[in-house]
């Protein structure tokens, strides 16, 4: 029901129940994001978060967020190691193979063993740079419960305009997914109607 509130356009949060606006940090199930950079179709468009999911692995802890209006649903994902929030989002979610990258599995080990951020690889025409690699759990929903464990490889492109994360779940194959780097000030945070607020 609250995706049919906050449609695109028209429909938008009311001043006087979200009036302040919160840091992305804070961000919780209901609450209602704005996204501008991303895309022109969404610039109008209010989304609510419909999860909250923890990621940890690297000595680094990271979240995503999971938001959607009547008609799109947008992931993001963001860390902060004290130096600044780092976020990224994408609208396609659906797993790309390591073939269709031009990467094989022994490709991966390779990097993973040497540990060198001079290993690129080009994808229709951008350079994504590697990073890093490290072993990472997946926490659904933020739960304090035990992690699901992963492997990935990080990727930056060489514009430093987009990321390429590969990963490797048990049991799954390497999957690899796109985002695009966007600004801390260009993310809008209102809090909206939590579940916690409506259950008192």
């Amino acid at each position: 029901m609250l995706r049919s509130l906050f449609g695109r356009g028209r429909n938008k949060p009311q001043p006087a129940r979200n009036p302040i606006e919160a840091s992305i940090r804070d961000a919780q199930v209901g609450d209602v994001l704005v996204i501008h950079g991303l895309a022109l179709e969404y610039d109008d468009s209010y989304f609510i978060v419909e999860n909250v999911h923890r990621y940890g692995g690297n000595g680094v802890i990271w979240f995503e967020l999971v938001v959607a209006d009547a008609d799109n649903r947008i992931w993001l994902e963001w860390s902060d190691d004290g130096a600044g929030l780092f976020i990224t989002a994408t609208d396609d979610r659906r797993p790309v193979g390591l073939e269709s990258i031009g990467l094989s599995e022994s490709d991966l080990m390779q990097m993973d063993e040497q540990r060198s951020i001079d290993r690129s690889i080009d994808v229709e025409g951008l350079r994504f740079i590697y990073r890093n690699s490290f072993e990472a759990f997946y926490f659904r929903d933020n739960r304090p419960t035990q992690g699901e464990g992963f492997y990935m490889w990080e990727f930056l492109s060489e514009d430093e305009q987009r990321t390429l994360a590969i990963t490797k779940f048990e049991g799954v194959p390497f999957e690899a997914h796109f985002s695009e780097i966007i600004s801390q000030e260009n993310v809008h945070l209102y809090p909206g109607e939590r579940p916690d607020q409506r259950s008192r």
